[in-house]
């Protein structure tokens, strides 16, 4: 069986990064130098991604102060509201209030916003193993105060990210659903014009797509509850929330090797729960190499 590593969400900031945007923050750095670093960064941590020689890998996505809050900040009708608790977690973000659906701003570009530090949203690399990031639908809905309506809503936000598939030319893109979702079939005009990486919550829901379509992978607790809907399942193993360094993906995973050809192994949930120190080493056990 071949293990196919795979890596998402937010990645722990360097402490380098930390102390840019504490200058920033204290207005003692410009928006356009904290940039530069933010830049020079990712770099960095593309560089550990080949070096650590994973699959796929997600933007660090170094400038989200939380996976909502710059999609909040760039759509018409939407603001940000008082904290809220990640999970049961001591995270915290900032929770959206939405009244309405409106225009998407400039996500591409060099652009100062209120609240997190400057865009571009996606400081992007050239490489097949790269992936853009959004957060799912339906968990966007579930993390926000909706004011308006819910159907109107979610059409908005079905409409907004496809613009964004589109404005930005994305071909290979992972959506992460961290909350309990069955309404998956609104990703379909998504999954016709990208590589579709669709991680879960758990391993329930509708999966089914018209035309007999499917995603390229749908990763969660159980391949077997949705592998045919998929062409490469995936696994949840790496665990976010551990210091352990040794994860021993292999001994979590043999069992599957009499049922699956292939199969994705990816972390629980954004490395960001760890210390930098950490999360630079466990990337390798993804391969099994520590």
């Amino acid at each position: 069986m071949e293990l196919i590593s795979l890596l998402y969400g937010i990645y722990p900031r360097s402490e380098n990064l930390r102390k840019a945007y504490s200058k920033w923050e204290k207005g003692l750095l410009s928006s356009m130098e904290v940039s530069s670093i933010i830049n020079e960064e990712s770099l960095h941590y593309y560089d550990m991604m080949r070096e650590a020689a994973l699959n796929y890998f997600t933007d660090p996505l170094f400038n989200w102060y939380d996976i909502l809050r710059p999609l909040a900040l760039s759509i018409e009708g939407v603001k940000l509201g008082p904290l809220a608790r990640y999970k049961a977690t001591n995270t915290f973000y900032r929770e959206p209030e939405i009244e309405r659906i409106g225009k998407l701003g400039e996500i591409e570009r060099f652009k100062e916003v209120e609240e997190n530090p400057p865009f571009p949203i996606y400081h992007e690399y050239a490489s097949d193993s790269y992936l853009h990031f959004l957060p799912g639908i339906n968990s966007f809905l579930k993390m926000s105060k909706v004011k308006g309506d819910v159907k109107e809503i979610k059409l908005g936000l079905k409409n907004t990210y496809e613009e964004i598939v589109r404005r930005i030319k994305i071909k290979n893109l992972l959506i992460y659903e961290p909350f309990n979702a069955d309404d998956f079939r609104v990703y379909e005009d998504i999954n016709k014009s990208t590589t579709l990486f669709l991680v879960i919550n758990g391993s329930e829901g509708n999966f089914e797509l018209g035309n007999g379509s499917r995603f390229f992978s749908i990763i969660g607790d159980d391949p077997y509850a949705y592998s045919r809907y998929c062409e490469v399942p995936g696994v949840k193993v790496v665990d976010a929330q551990s210091t352990k360094i040794n994860e021993d993906v292999l001994g979590k995973v043999k069992h599957y090797s009499d049922d699956f050809d292939r199969i994705i192994v990816a972390n629980t949930e954004s490395f960001d729960f760890l210390p930098r120190v950490i999360a630079d080493k466990k990337i390798f056990s993804f391969r099994g190499d520590e």
